[in-house]
């Protein structure tokens, strides 16, 4: 709360000593230096529109016109490139056919004459063989080991505390 007091007191202080100053001060008003025109070095643009026989022609240009002739433009370019491009094709096509060697048609080769398949033979019937007979090996019973009992790693704690 103190440094809002203390800043209301500085802003009142500030605008009463400013206002005192203005009322005490001189009357009169400051006077205005006055400059007098001069004229800009060089040729001014109605010297150079009269000079060259443009007296109000405004400077204005058609831009849709100038849009249209920029795609005529651009069209023809394409068209041109579309056009080398289609004659690079045309020539590199005549020069792989003169490079390659002129191909001889495939023979025609006469159709083959069927004839009726023999008559197929029955496999031969084999025996069925008999099953050998596998020796009968007895498995051991399995040993079981009974475990070792663990040492316990601390020994264990005394019943009754020591006497002194």
């Amino acid at each position: 709360m103190g440094p809002l007091v203390a800043g209301g007191c500085f802003a009142l202080g500030y605008g009463i000593t400013q206002r005192i100053i203005v009322m005490q001060g001189a009357p009169q008003e400051p006077r205005r230096e006055a400059f007098a025109s001069q004229a800009f070095p060089g040729e001014s643009l109605e010297a150079l529109r009269r000079r060259h026989g443009e007296f109000s022609r405004d400077l204005t240009a058609d831009v849709a016109a100038k849009e249209a002739e920029l795609a005529r433009e651009r069209e023809a370019e394409q068209s041109r490139q579309e056009a080398e491009r289609i004659a690079a094709e045309a020539k590199r096509r005549a020069e792989q056919q003169t490079l390659l060697p002129a191909v001889a048609p495939e023979p025609v080769l006469p159709e083959p004459a069927w004839t009726q398949p023999e008559q197929a033979m029955p496999a031969p019937v084999l025996p069925k063989p008999e099953p050998q007979a596998q020796p009968v090996v007895a498995e051991p019973a399995p040993v079981l080991a009974e475990p070792a009992p663990v040492a316990a790693p601390f020994p264990a704690p005394p019943l009754a505390p020591p006497n002194p």
